[in-house]
């Protein structure tokens, strides 16, 4: 029940990115248009680091619905990891195509925009595992050495006592 909210938890936050994106996105496209940077690079630029900074911080925000979803110091969870990433492979997709289809025309940064995808995907990639690299980091720096006897030297401290006691008993009984 926990991972169907916490995918839900998700769905939601990329779903206010993407609207955000959109938005972002024209208010780029707007700004180029009024810098008559249509046919350079720099719109390509322009554009996916409007994209970066939109979906960052819902990245963030997924983050810390993960550490709330996970309820700290337990284990972390590879699916919801593998979730959070999932989105994150999304968000960018999405807003990729959107920017691609603020113009129906060719232009030179098309092509540009289109190789720049992965790299984006894998900075934001490389955001979210950190986050879990330091979780993994912060459990391990919390465990604690074990102190006094291992459990099988107490077990079989138990079973010699518990011997000893019954030998005793029988000693006792033949009296």
């Amino acid at each position: 029940m926990a991972g169907v909210a916490f995918e839900n938890a998700l769905g939601g936050i990329f779903a206010r990115c993407e609207r955000a994106v959109a938005e972002r996105l024209e208010k780029a496209k707007q700004k180029a248009e009024a810098l008559q940077a249509q046919d350079t690079s720099r719109l390509a630029f322009t554009l996916t680091e409007a994209i970066q900074h939109e979906i960052e911080p819902a990245i963030d925000q997924a983050l810390a619905t993960y550490d709330v979803a996970i309820n700290r110091p337990l284990t972390p969870n590879a699916r919801w990891e593998e979730a959070v990433r999932r989105q994150i492979e999304h968000a960018v997709d999405a807003a990729v195509d959107q920017a691609l289809k603020l113009d129906a025309e060719k232009h030179p940064w098309k092509p540009l925009l289109v190789e720049e995808t992965p790299k984006l995907r894998e900075r934001l990639y490389a955001r979210a595992d950190k986050h879990f690299e330091e979780l993994g980091k912060q459990r391990k720096a919390r465990r604690r050495p074990v102190i006094g006897l291992p459990e099988a030297l107490v077990r079989l401290g138990l079973f010699a006592g518990g011997a000893l006691v019954g030998a005793l008993a029988m000693h006792l009984a033949d009296r």
